[in-house]
């Protein structure tokens, strides 16, 4: 019997599609009934800008995530924590970047 446990890359354990932390937050909002206009009002920010965070088109940047962490009591830095997350998954999946990171290692491993 083999017990030797396989060591996973971080490449091998990313999900095939991030996940932006608006989405999350749209569940949220969803489960506690509140809209996103009113929770743009409430945290003092436009609707259009919480949509954009909601639609993935802008990050939850601290600021946003200190507003959400006190409009719902969800710590800032896990909120700052997915984002960072979504933002690594989202560079690791830009091919040219990889095509950089592989040339960096290659480069690296002959020293």
């Amino acid at each position: 019997m083999d017990t030797t446990k396989k060591i996973y890359s971080p490449d091998e354990l990313q999900s095939s599609e991030p996940i932006h932390p608006g989405e999350m937050l749209k569940d949220e909002l969803e489960a506690r009934g509140m809209s996103q206009r009113k929770f743009a009002s409430l945290i003092g920010i436009s609707y259009s800008v919480l949509n954009e965070v909601i639609n993935g088109k802008r990050p939850i940047t601290t600021e946003y995530a200190l507003k959400i962490e006190a409009a719902t009591g969800i710590a800032a830095n896990i909120w700052r924590g997915l984002q960072a997350d979504y933002d690594m998954q989202m560079a690791r999946s830009n091919s040219k970047l990889a095509a950089v990171l592989d040339n960096i290692r290659k480069s690296v491993a002959v020293l």
